[in-house]
Protein backbone atom coordinates (compact mmCIF):
# COMPACT_ATOMS: atom_id res chain seq x y z
CA UNK A 1 0.00 0.00 0.00
CA UNK A 2 1.41 3.40 -0.96
CA UNK A 3 1.93 5.66 1.99
CA UNK A 4 -0.99 8.13 2.41
CA UNK A 5 -3.17 6.09 -0.36
CA UNK A 6 -5.20 4.48 2.14
CA UNK A 7 -7.73 1.67 0.86
CA UNK A 8 -11.33 2.94 0.42
CA UNK A 9 -12.37 -0.12 1.94
CA UNK A 10 -11.84 1.15 5.17
CA UNK A 11 -13.16 4.41 7.00
CA UNK A 12 -10.09 4.93 9.10
CA UNK A 13 -6.68 3.89 9.97
CA UNK A 14 -5.92 2.95 13.68
CA UNK A 15 -3.67 5.21 15.75
CA UNK A 16 -0.97 3.10 16.31
CA UNK A 17 -0.52 2.42 12.30
CA UNK A 18 -0.25 5.90 11.72
CA UNK A 19 2.20 6.59 14.35
CA UNK A 20 5.03 3.94 13.12
CA UNK A 21 3.30 0.92 10.93
CA UNK A 22 1.16 2.74 8.13
CA UNK A 23 2.28 0.69 5.85
CA UNK A 24 1.28 -2.72 7.42
CA UNK A 25 -2.07 -2.39 7.44
CA UNK A 26 -5.49 -0.72 7.58
CA UNK A 27 -7.78 -1.57 10.08
CA UNK A 28 -11.32 0.23 11.59
CA UNK A 29 -10.26 2.21 14.77
CA UNK A 30 -11.59 0.82 18.07
CA UNK A 31 -13.25 2.66 20.91
CA UNK A 32 -10.22 2.92 23.16
CA UNK A 33 -7.87 3.94 19.95
CA UNK A 34 -7.91 7.70 20.36
CA UNK A 35 -5.84 10.94 20.84
CA UNK A 36 -7.12 13.85 22.83
CA UNK A 37 -7.90 17.68 21.95
CA UNK A 38 -7.34 20.69 23.61
CA UNK A 39 -9.02 23.89 23.58
CA UNK A 40 -9.15 27.39 25.44
CA UNK A 41 -13.10 28.65 26.17
CA UNK A 42 -13.01 32.10 25.02
CA UNK A 43 -14.27 34.45 27.52
CA UNK A 44 -13.19 32.78 31.09
CA UNK A 45 -9.95 31.15 29.80
CA UNK A 46 -11.29 27.44 30.86
CA UNK A 47 -9.82 24.26 29.20
CA UNK A 48 -11.92 21.93 27.35
CA UNK A 49 -10.29 18.13 27.18
CA UNK A 50 -12.46 15.95 24.04
CA UNK A 51 -11.21 13.03 24.34
CA UNK A 52 -12.60 9.63 23.94
CA UNK A 53 -16.39 9.31 25.23
CA UNK A 54 -16.96 12.43 26.53
CA UNK A 55 -15.76 16.70 26.94
CA UNK A 56 -14.82 18.07 30.16
CA UNK A 57 -14.55 21.54 30.92
CA UNK A 58 -11.24 22.07 33.36
CA UNK A 59 -10.41 24.88 35.34
CA UNK A 60 -6.79 25.63 34.18
CA UNK A 61 -5.98 27.75 38.09
CA UNK A 62 -6.46 24.61 39.98
CA UNK A 63 -7.43 21.07 37.69
CA UNK A 64 -11.09 21.03 38.93
CA UNK A 65 -14.16 20.41 36.28
CA UNK A 66 -16.01 23.28 36.33
CA UNK A 67 -19.17 22.92 38.12
CA UNK A 68 -22.86 23.78 37.11
CA UNK A 69 -24.71 26.77 38.44
CA UNK A 70 -28.69 27.88 38.76
CA UNK A 71 -29.45 31.01 37.54
CA UNK A 72 -28.57 32.03 41.44
CA UNK A 73 -25.43 31.35 40.97
CA UNK A 74 -25.65 28.26 43.21
CA UNK A 75 -23.96 25.09 42.22
CA UNK A 76 -26.10 22.40 41.37
CA UNK A 77 -26.37 18.63 42.85
CA UNK A 78 -27.18 15.63 41.60
CA UNK A 79 -29.57 13.27 43.60
CA UNK A 80 -27.06 11.88 45.91
CA UNK A 81 -26.21 15.63 46.61
CA UNK A 82 -22.64 15.74 44.66
CA UNK A 83 -22.14 18.59 42.57
CA UNK A 84 -22.82 18.53 39.01
CA UNK A 85 -19.71 19.58 36.59
CA UNK A 86 -19.04 20.38 33.33
CA UNK A 87 -19.52 17.22 30.83
CA UNK A 88 -20.83 16.06 27.65
CA UNK A 89 -21.32 12.94 26.23
CA UNK A 90 -23.97 13.09 23.78
CA UNK A 91 -27.93 11.91 23.49
CA UNK A 92 -29.70 7.99 24.45
CA UNK A 93 -26.99 6.51 26.32
CA UNK A 94 -24.96 5.67 24.14
CA UNK A 95 -21.31 5.59 23.90
CA UNK A 96 -19.78 8.31 21.57
CA UNK A 97 -16.11 9.02 20.48
CA UNK A 98 -14.78 12.57 19.81
CA UNK A 99 -11.55 13.29 18.24
CA UNK A 100 -12.07 17.08 17.52
CA UNK A 101 -12.23 20.15 19.68
CA UNK A 102 -15.85 21.68 19.64
CA UNK A 103 -15.70 25.05 17.72
CA UNK A 104 -16.99 27.62 19.53
CA UNK A 105 -19.74 30.08 18.05
CA UNK A 106 -20.35 32.50 20.62
CA UNK A 107 -20.18 32.83 24.50
CA UNK A 108 -23.70 30.36 24.43
CA UNK A 109 -22.92 28.08 22.21
CA UNK A 110 -20.45 25.45 20.95
CA UNK A 111 -20.75 22.80 17.68
CA UNK A 112 -19.70 19.38 18.78
CA UNK A 113 -18.82 16.67 16.16
CA UNK A 114 -18.45 13.01 16.78
CA UNK A 115 -17.01 10.30 15.13
CA UNK A 116 -18.55 7.30 15.48
CA UNK A 117 -22.24 8.22 14.90
CA UNK A 118 -21.88 10.72 12.41
CA UNK A 119 -24.06 13.51 14.49
CA UNK A 120 -23.24 17.16 15.31
CA UNK A 121 -24.67 18.72 18.12
CA UNK A 122 -25.07 22.59 18.95
CA UNK A 123 -24.91 22.68 22.74
CA UNK A 124 -25.32 25.51 25.51
CA UNK A 125 -21.65 26.23 26.74
CA UNK A 126 -22.99 27.06 30.10
CA UNK A 127 -24.89 24.26 31.05
CA UNK A 128 -23.25 21.36 28.23
CA UNK A 129 -26.71 20.51 27.02
CA UNK A 130 -28.26 19.96 23.56
CA UNK A 131 -29.53 22.93 22.64
CA UNK A 132 -33.45 21.86 21.31
CA UNK A 133 -32.35 18.59 21.03
CA UNK A 134 -30.33 19.69 17.81
CA UNK A 135 -28.74 16.70 15.73
CA UNK A 136 -27.23 17.11 12.49
CA UNK A 137 -26.36 14.26 10.97
CA UNK A 138 -23.06 14.54 8.73
CA UNK A 139 -21.98 12.03 5.57
CA UNK A 140 -19.49 10.58 7.71
CA UNK A 141 -16.63 10.33 10.85
CA UNK A 142 -15.25 13.84 12.42
CA UNK A 143 -11.77 13.82 12.69
CA UNK A 144 -10.71 17.38 11.68
CA UNK A 145 -11.69 20.26 13.93
CA UNK A 146 -14.69 22.29 12.34
CA UNK A 147 -14.12 26.03 11.43
CA UNK A 148 -16.61 28.65 10.36
CA UNK A 149 -16.45 31.54 8.00
CA UNK A 150 -19.25 33.86 8.46
CA UNK A 151 -22.65 32.15 7.65
CA UNK A 152 -21.16 28.77 6.38
CA UNK A 153 -19.14 25.72 8.59
CA UNK A 154 -16.37 23.73 6.77
CA UNK A 155 -16.05 19.89 7.62
CA UNK A 156 -13.55 17.27 6.38
CA UNK A 157 -14.51 14.00 6.68
CA UNK A 158 -12.32 11.62 7.71
CA UNK A 159 -12.89 9.23 4.70
CA UNK A 160 -12.91 11.67 1.96
CA UNK A 161 -14.29 14.92 1.08
CA UNK A 162 -14.72 18.90 2.21
CA UNK A 163 -18.08 19.73 3.17
CA UNK A 164 -19.87 23.07 3.59
CA UNK A 165 -23.02 23.62 5.47
CA UNK A 166 -25.31 26.80 6.20
CA UNK A 167 -24.53 28.19 9.79
CA UNK A 168 -28.35 28.54 9.92
CA UNK A 169 -29.80 25.55 9.07
CA UNK A 170 -26.82 23.15 8.50
CA UNK A 171 -28.29 22.58 5.04
CA UNK A 172 -25.96 21.43 2.49
CA UNK A 173 -23.60 24.48 0.64
CA UNK A 174 -21.54 22.41 -1.85
CA UNK A 175 -18.94 19.05 -0.98
CA UNK A 176 -15.79 18.70 -2.91
CA UNK A 177 -14.59 15.29 -3.45
CA UNK A 178 -11.03 14.26 -2.53
CA UNK A 179 -9.32 11.04 -3.55
CA UNK A 180 -9.04 10.23 0.45
CA UNK A 181 -9.68 11.34 3.90
CA UNK A 182 -9.35 14.84 5.52
CA UNK A 183 -8.16 14.58 9.01
CA UNK A 184 -7.27 18.20 9.79
CA UNK A 185 -9.16 21.35 9.75
CA UNK A 186 -9.11 23.92 7.14
CA UNK A 187 -7.58 27.35 6.46
CA UNK A 188 -9.77 30.51 5.02
CA UNK A 189 -7.51 33.52 3.88
CA UNK A 190 -9.48 36.33 1.92
CA UNK A 191 -12.43 33.77 0.70
CA UNK A 192 -9.98 31.09 -0.48
CA UNK A 193 -10.07 27.75 1.50
CA UNK A 194 -7.19 25.81 1.94
CA UNK A 195 -6.96 22.05 3.07
CA UNK A 196 -4.75 18.79 2.95
CA UNK A 197 -6.12 15.28 2.62
CA UNK A 198 -4.52 12.32 3.07
CA UNK A 199 -4.31 11.78 -0.71
CA UNK A 200 -1.19 13.67 -0.72
CA UNK A 201 -2.54 16.92 -2.15
CA UNK A 202 -3.09 20.41 -0.54
CA UNK A 203 -6.18 22.12 -2.39
CA UNK A 204 -7.51 25.69 -2.34
CA UNK A 205 -11.12 26.45 -2.77
CA UNK A 206 -13.44 29.26 -3.35
CA UNK A 207 -14.61 29.01 0.13
CA UNK A 208 -18.36 30.21 -0.83
CA UNK A 209 -18.36 27.71 -3.80
CA UNK A 210 -15.91 24.74 -3.15
CA UNK A 211 -14.93 25.53 -6.64
CA UNK A 212 -11.61 24.36 -6.66
CA UNK A 213 -8.53 27.15 -7.60
CA UNK A 214 -5.78 24.78 -7.27
CA UNK A 215 -4.63 21.32 -6.18
CA UNK A 216 -0.98 20.37 -5.36
CA UNK A 217 0.91 17.08 -4.84
CA UNK A 218 2.73 17.03 -1.64
CA UNK A 219 4.51 13.41 -2.19
CA UNK A 220 2.86 12.07 0.96
CA UNK A 221 -0.67 11.62 2.76
CA UNK A 222 -1.03 14.69 4.97
CA UNK A 223 -2.58 15.02 8.32
CA UNK A 224 -2.30 18.27 9.53
CA UNK A 225 -3.40 21.59 9.32
CA UNK A 226 -1.24 23.59 6.31
CA UNK A 227 0.43 26.91 8.34
CA UNK A 228 -0.30 30.41 7.01
CA UNK A 229 2.18 32.90 7.70
CA UNK A 230 2.34 36.18 5.22
CA UNK A 231 1.15 35.09 2.21
CA UNK A 232 3.00 30.85 2.52
CA UNK A 233 1.43 27.69 3.66
CA UNK A 234 3.57 25.91 5.21
CA UNK A 235 3.09 22.03 5.75
CA UNK A 236 4.61 18.72 6.36
CA UNK A 237 4.08 15.23 4.89
CA UNK A 238 4.61 11.81 5.25
CA UNK A 239 6.97 12.20 2.25
CA UNK A 240 9.65 12.94 5.00
CA UNK A 241 9.71 16.72 3.77
CA UNK A 242 8.15 20.17 4.59
CA UNK A 243 6.94 22.64 2.09
CA UNK A 244 6.49 26.19 1.56
CA UNK A 245 3.86 26.86 -1.12
CA UNK A 246 2.36 30.11 -2.15
CA UNK A 247 -1.34 31.47 -2.44
CA UNK A 248 -1.14 30.21 -5.81
CA UNK A 249 -0.05 26.45 -5.72
CA UNK A 250 3.65 26.73 -6.36
CA UNK A 251 6.54 25.03 -4.25
CA UNK A 252 8.92 27.46 -3.05
CA UNK A 253 11.06 25.77 -1.08
CA UNK A 254 11.48 22.58 0.18
CA UNK A 255 12.83 20.78 3.10
CA UNK A 256 13.78 16.71 3.84
CA UNK A 257 13.12 15.78 7.33
CA UNK A 258 14.21 11.95 9.09
CA UNK A 259 10.89 10.74 9.29
CA UNK A 260 7.15 11.71 8.59
CA UNK A 261 5.93 15.09 9.91
CA UNK A 262 2.45 14.47 11.05
CA UNK A 263 2.15 18.04 13.52
CA UNK A 264 1.69 21.07 12.05
CA UNK A 265 4.72 23.36 12.47
CA UNK A 266 4.49 27.02 14.00
CA UNK A 267 6.75 30.07 13.08
CA UNK A 268 7.72 32.89 15.40
CA UNK A 269 10.16 35.71 14.30
CA UNK A 270 10.61 33.80 10.87
CA UNK A 271 11.41 30.75 12.24
CA UNK A 272 9.52 28.14 11.58
CA UNK A 273 9.89 25.07 14.05
CA UNK A 274 8.81 21.73 13.13
CA UNK A 275 8.77 18.03 14.48
CA UNK A 276 8.04 14.22 13.11
CA UNK A 277 7.50 11.13 13.98
CA UNK A 278 11.35 10.05 14.37
CA UNK A 279 11.44 12.19 17.63
CA UNK A 280 13.91 15.24 15.71
CA UNK A 281 12.99 19.00 16.06
CA UNK A 282 13.79 21.61 13.19
CA UNK A 283 14.19 25.31 13.60
CA UNK A 284 14.32 26.70 10.13
CA UNK A 285 14.92 30.34 9.29
CA UNK A 286 12.53 31.94 6.63
CA UNK A 287 13.58 35.23 6.65
CA UNK A 288 15.59 35.43 3.21
CA UNK A 289 12.59 33.25 1.72
CA UNK A 290 12.98 29.25 1.80
CA UNK A 291 14.75 27.12 4.43
CA UNK A 292 17.83 27.95 6.19
CA UNK A 293 18.41 25.43 8.96
CA UNK A 294 19.32 26.38 12.00
CA UNK A 295 19.29 23.64 14.28
CA UNK A 296 17.81 20.14 14.02
CA UNK A 297 17.53 17.85 17.28
CA UNK A 298 17.22 14.44 17.44
CA UNK A 299 15.27 14.99 21.01
CA UNK A 300 12.86 11.90 21.87
CA UNK A 301 12.95 8.39 21.75
CA UNK A 302 9.61 8.25 19.92
CA UNK A 303 7.51 10.24 17.46
CA UNK A 304 6.10 13.73 17.95
CA UNK A 305 2.76 14.78 16.94
CA UNK A 306 2.20 18.20 18.98
CA UNK A 307 3.04 21.18 17.33
CA UNK A 308 5.68 23.04 19.28
CA UNK A 309 5.01 25.50 21.87
CA UNK A 310 7.65 28.20 21.70
CA UNK A 311 7.96 31.31 24.22
CA UNK A 312 11.18 33.76 24.53
CA UNK A 313 13.36 31.25 25.70
CA UNK A 314 11.86 27.73 24.76
CA UNK A 315 10.86 25.59 22.47
CA UNK A 316 8.37 23.20 24.32
CA UNK A 317 7.86 19.56 22.66
CA UNK A 318 5.71 16.64 23.69
CA UNK A 319 6.40 13.07 22.85
CA UNK A 320 4.60 9.88 22.09
CA UNK A 321 7.78 8.16 25.05
CA UNK A 322 5.65 10.10 27.47
CA UNK A 323 8.11 12.74 27.91
CA UNK A 324 7.91 17.31 27.53
CA UNK A 325 11.19 18.57 26.75
CA UNK A 326 12.27 21.97 27.06
CA UNK A 327 14.80 23.36 24.58
CA UNK A 328 16.86 26.35 23.96
CA UNK A 329 15.63 28.39 21.23
CA UNK A 330 18.67 29.47 20.03
CA UNK A 331 20.70 26.29 20.09
CA UNK A 332 17.88 23.48 20.72
CA UNK A 333 19.99 22.09 23.22
CA UNK A 334 18.03 20.42 25.96
CA UNK A 335 17.59 22.94 29.22
CA UNK A 336 19.76 22.15 32.27
CA UNK A 337 18.61 23.68 35.44
CA UNK A 338 20.85 23.68 38.27
CA UNK A 339 22.29 20.60 39.29
CA UNK A 340 21.57 18.41 42.13
CA UNK A 341 23.64 16.47 44.84
CA UNK A 342 21.13 13.33 43.25
CA UNK A 343 21.77 14.06 39.53
CA UNK A 344 24.40 15.62 38.02
CA UNK A 345 22.51 16.48 34.60
CA UNK A 346 19.26 17.85 35.66
CA UNK A 347 17.59 18.13 32.43
CA UNK A 348 14.54 19.66 32.36
CA UNK A 349 12.46 16.94 30.78
CA UNK A 350 8.80 16.15 32.56
CA UNK A 351 7.22 12.56 32.54
CA UNK A 352 3.45 11.44 32.19
CA UNK A 353 1.77 8.44 32.30
CA UNK A 354 0.99 7.98 28.95
CA UNK A 355 2.02 8.97 25.06
CA UNK A 356 1.09 12.76 24.45
CA UNK A 357 -0.36 13.13 21.39
CA UNK A 358 -2.37 16.04 20.84
CA UNK A 359 -1.52 20.01 21.01
CA UNK A 360 -0.02 22.02 24.31
CA UNK A 361 -1.23 24.95 25.01
CA UNK A 362 0.00 27.90 27.07
CA UNK A 363 -1.85 29.28 29.35
CA UNK A 364 -1.13 33.32 30.55
CA UNK A 365 -2.33 34.81 33.58
CA UNK A 366 -5.29 37.38 32.75
CA UNK A 367 -8.04 38.64 34.30
CA UNK A 368 -10.44 35.28 34.20
CA UNK A 369 -7.38 33.35 34.47
CA UNK A 370 -5.98 33.57 37.77
CA UNK A 371 -2.35 32.45 37.89
CA UNK A 372 0.92 33.55 39.23
CA UNK A 373 2.78 32.88 35.77
CA UNK A 374 2.28 31.30 32.40
CA UNK A 375 1.47 27.85 32.15
CA UNK A 376 1.74 24.79 29.87
CA UNK A 377 -0.97 22.36 29.75
CA UNK A 378 -0.15 18.90 28.42
CA UNK A 379 -2.35 15.89 27.77
CA UNK A 380 -1.54 12.53 27.77
CA UNK A 381 -3.79 9.70 26.72
CA UNK A 382 -3.07 8.03 30.18
CA UNK A 383 -6.77 8.16 32.23
CA UNK A 384 -4.78 8.76 35.42
CA UNK A 385 -3.38 11.67 33.55
CA UNK A 386 -5.25 13.42 31.10
CA UNK A 387 -4.23 16.79 31.93
CA UNK A 388 -1.24 18.32 33.48
CA UNK A 389 -0.37 21.35 34.55
CA UNK A 390 3.48 22.98 34.26
CA UNK A 391 5.34 26.46 35.07
CA UNK A 392 6.38 27.19 31.77
CA UNK A 393 9.75 28.62 34.20
CA UNK A 394 11.14 25.55 35.95
CA UNK A 395 8.86 23.06 34.83
CA UNK A 396 7.03 22.46 38.08
CA UNK A 397 4.16 20.80 38.35
CA UNK A 398 1.13 22.39 39.33
CA UNK A 399 -1.85 19.94 39.16
CA UNK A 400 -2.88 17.13 37.09
CA UNK A 401 -6.58 16.17 36.28
CA UNK A 402 -7.77 12.17 35.76
CA UNK A 403 -10.17 9.72 36.01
Amino acid sequence: MRIGKLSARYSFVGIAILLGVLVSACVPIRLEASWPALSIVQGTGDVLLTYNDRIVRVNPEDGQLIRLRNADGEVRLDEEGNPRVWEFTGTDGQARQFYSAPLQINDETLLVATYNSHIMYEVDLPTARIIDSTEVNLPGQILAGLVQNDDTLYVGISERNMLALDRATFDQSWMFETEQGVWSGPVIVDGTLFFASLDHHVYALDAETGDQKWQLDLEGAVASTPLYHEGHLYVGSFARKIFDVDENGEILAQYPTEQWVWGSPTIVDNVLYATDLGGNVYALDTSDGGFSEIWQRKVADRGIRATPVVTDDYVIIGSRDHKIYWLDRETGETIQDEATVENVQNFRVRELAGEILSNMLLIEPSETVDIPEPYLIVSSVANQELLVAFKVSNGERVWSYGR
